[in-house]
């Protein structure tokens, strides 16, 4: 029914100094959209709160929750165990709110696989050079950095056809970005044709 609400699930991909941190607590203000928060087993560094930029475990617990089946996804990064509990999203769909994932384009492309009905927005700078511009002026990029995250440029770029939605942070305009996002998600919210947010069932066997 065209008139049904649904919440959902948007998943926010976008490489290195596009905004993404910005964007979504300008969207979170506006909207009042949960974020998920993800789970890391490495200690917490100075000016980090947990619950608020990880929810941080102890190696041995996160191997627990591992072992509860409470993670939709997990890895091993250099040594330290990062991951997205269930919970993060499934309850905030059970009040039917609408939550949203910020992630990189390795955590999208794996996001694809183990979820069902949820909106993918590459978020991106209006060029590749406004972008190059942003790392530079930040005085904190090694070149060899700066060559590893204009990479990540590339990359995100070339998987702009597998997204629903591309959203342009312009450089001091992040108002036009978060009134795109806060579009998206009110037609998304009623779109007949998107199949209910949710974390898929694995295959038996």
């Amino acid at each position: 029914m065209s008139g049904e609400r649904h919440p959902l699930i948007v998943v926010l991909h976008g490489p290195s100094g596009v905004g993404k941190d910005s964007v979504i607590e300008a969207l979170r203000d506006r909207t009042g959209i949960q974020r998920a928060t993800s789970s890391n087993s490495r200690p917490m560094r100075e000016g980090e709160e947990d619950g608020i930029d990880y929810h941080f475990f102890s190696r041995r617990e996160f191997e627990r929750k591992i072992a509860a089946g409470d993670f939709i996804e997990h890895a091993n990064v250099y040594g330290d165990y990062k991951g997205l509990e269930r919970r993060e999203l499934e309850d905030p769909l059970s009040r039917e709110e609408d939550v949203l994932i910020r992630t990189d384009l390795q955590g999208a492309r794996e996001l694809r696989k183990l979820l069902r009905g949820a909106v993918f927005v590459l978020l991106r700078a209006e060029s590749r050079q406004a972008l190059r511009d942003r790392l530079t002026q930040r005085e904190t990029e090694s070149d060899e950095s700066l060559a590893r995250r204009l990479a990540e440029v590339d990359a995100e770029l070339e998987d702009e056809p597998n997204n629903d939605y591309v959203v342009v942070n312009h450089e001091d305009r992040l108002d036009e970005a978060v009134a795109d996002l806060a579009r998206i998600i009110e037609r998304e919210r009623v779109n007949p044709d998107r199949e209910r947010a949710g974390v898929r069932t694995p295959p038996e066997g």
